[in-house]
């Protein structure tokens, strides 16, 4: 029966500022490839590389496993509701229940790049690679098709709105209402390895590798830019962005606050898969490509 992990790396104590408290740990049986969390109830969806799904409560204990869906590539979990979907082979997508089960799934006419849930649960929107979006409702049917002048990579919805912000690995970066109204699109020229939006949409932060973290504001005018050591290819934020995590080609991973401040920094011994700040901006889920799961707490 799987378990939390006893790995505690010598990494977590070393580097600059004040170092985090390992909550827990979680070890995939194989490689990890996808991970998501849900902000409202904290619950983690994970695969490996040979078709594991896990499900973990947010104090690291396994509530479901399943095995069999081989090939994902990206995972979605619910805010608050226990429902996820994946991206399995180029063309397909599952919608899974609580207990990791297929409810059902869609062939796709292109390959598909991007999946996100809606914050109940409700719509599942996929980008593809022509430059198409698709929203479904909870029974696959189709709610909205929409067209974006390049293939969006990478999906969110709001928490506070029933609105879509998406981006695509060079070149825009734009908002859609659920109906498909295009609300703003902005041109982003740098080469963007991840993009995160705080729940409100109010903060817009995109990993720009060499160019740093970029950000912009909710209604796409140009915001900040922080500029750390290393090639930044994943980033999140909190809630409202009062913290930000960010993870580098180079295997740093980065804690900072607001203003870009640098709160905790170090180097890991394994490449980063993703990054997650929880919503209040007290902890951080670190995923690693070995299949181990870590939280890493600041709380008082």
């Amino acid at each position: 029966m799987l378990t939390m992990s006893f790995y505690s790396p010598s990494w977590l104590q070393e580097g600059q500022g004040i170092p985090p408290t390992l909550r827990w740990a979680f070890s995939t049986e194989a490689p990890l490839v996808a991970l998501d969390m849900g902000r409202e109830s904290g619950e983690v969806l994970a695969a490996d590389e040979t078709g594991g799904l896990y499900r973990l409560d947010r104090r690291g204990q396994l509530l479901t496993v399943s095995r069999g869906l081989r090939g994902v590539r990206a995972v979605a979990w619910s805010d608050s509701n226990p429902a996820g979907a994946a991206i399995v082979g180029e063309r397909k997508v599952f919608r899974l229940n609580g207990q990791l089960e297929a409810e059902w799934s869609v062939g796709l006419p292109e390959v598909a790049l991007g999946i996100a849930l809606a914050p109940f649960g409700r719509q599942t929107a996929i980008s593809l690679a022509n430059g198409g979006n698709l929203v479904l409702g909870d029974q696959s049917e189709q709610l909205t098709v929409f067209d974006t002048i390049r293939p969006l990579k990478w999906i969110q919805f709001l928490a506070s709105e029933a609105v879509l912000i998406g981006a695509a690995d060079y070149g825009q970066v734009c908002a859609h209402r659920l109906n498909g109204e295009q609300l703003w699109s902005e041109k982003c020229f740098t080469s963007l390895g991840e993009m995160c939006a705080a729940a409100d949409g109010e903060t817009i932060l995109m990993a720009g590798f060499n160019q740093g973290i970029q950000s912009l504001g909710g209604d796409g005018s140009t915001g900040d830019s922080y500029l750390i050591e290393g090639t930044v290819c994943r980033v999140s934020c909190s809630f409202n962005a009062d913290r930000i995590a960010a993870a580098t080609l180079e295997r740093q991973l980065y804690w900072l606050d607001s203003d870009g401040q640098l709160l905790w920094a170090t180097e890991v011994d394994d490449e980063i898969v993703r990054v997650i700040c929880d919503p209040l901006g007290e902890w951080l889920l670190c995923g690693l490509r070995s299949g181990h799961i870590l939280r890493l707490d600041w709380e008082s």
